[in-house]
């Protein structure tokens, strides 16, 4: 396989493989890297060279995104294959930057369950679901729920009190109020009793 490599800005180094672009990796990794200098490499070390440069690409990808915002490990593995690298390219990636600690499942879920507690006042239920979307794992999710102070007929109340005060002068506005608590992920039963705080009858689900 003939090997060929153009610089690009910054500190990228595309690499071309047969004449076609094949990775984008970073010039440090590349000047030190094995194979640098080669124009050709033979039949036995195309699998090892194809594996380096593509978990290397996805390594680089993945430090991207973890910029803007954390991911867990299954998110990240699948952006990454979404983004067009080898889902085993993108696994190797992930567990380097597992290794460094730039991915941490539990300090994910933490600040993902506190956004979601505090910023949109979803149900303990409804965090756990959630975070389980993101690709947490459901005991790592249940161990963080359960750090937060829930009692979900009080936050429910406060709910009602904050965004849905308006909405509960007529009937058509109670459905939707408890449309909205529900999607939140709060029981029926919960919602119900604190509806009764405020004197509001409901009727059966």
């Amino acid at each position: 396989m003939k090997i060929d490599i153009n610089k690009g800005k910054q500190n990228k180094i595309h690499i071309l493989c047969d004449g076609e672009y094949s990775f984008t990796v970073d010039a440090e990794y590349w000047f030190s890297c094995p194979y640098c200098g080669k124009n050709m490499i033979d039949e036995e070390e195309q699998a090892a060279f194809l594996n380096a440069v593509g978990s290397r690409s996805a390594f680089i990808a993945g430090l991207r995104l973890l910029s803007y915002r954390d991911h867990s490990e299954k998110e990240l593995v699948l952006k990454l294959t979404q983004k067009g690298h080898k889902k085993d390219y993108a696994q190797n990636a992930v567990a380097l930057l597992k290794e460094y600690r730039y991915i941490d499942d539990e300090r994910t879920a933490e600040i993902y369950a506190k956004d979601l507690f505090e910023r949109k006042g979803m149900s303990i239920n409804g965090i756990v679901n959630e975070l389980c979307r993101k690709g947490i794992s459901r005991e790592i999710a249940v161990n963080t729920v359960e750090k937060l102070d829930n009692d979900p007929i009080l936050r429910i109340i406060d709910l009602l009190n904050k965004k849905y005060s308006r909405c509960l002068s007529d009937e058509k506005g109670i459905r939707k109020a408890v449309s909205a608590l529900q999607r939140l992920g709060y029981r029926w039963s919960d919602i119900r009793c604190a509806l009764s705080q405020y004197e509001i009858e409901t009727e059966e689900e």
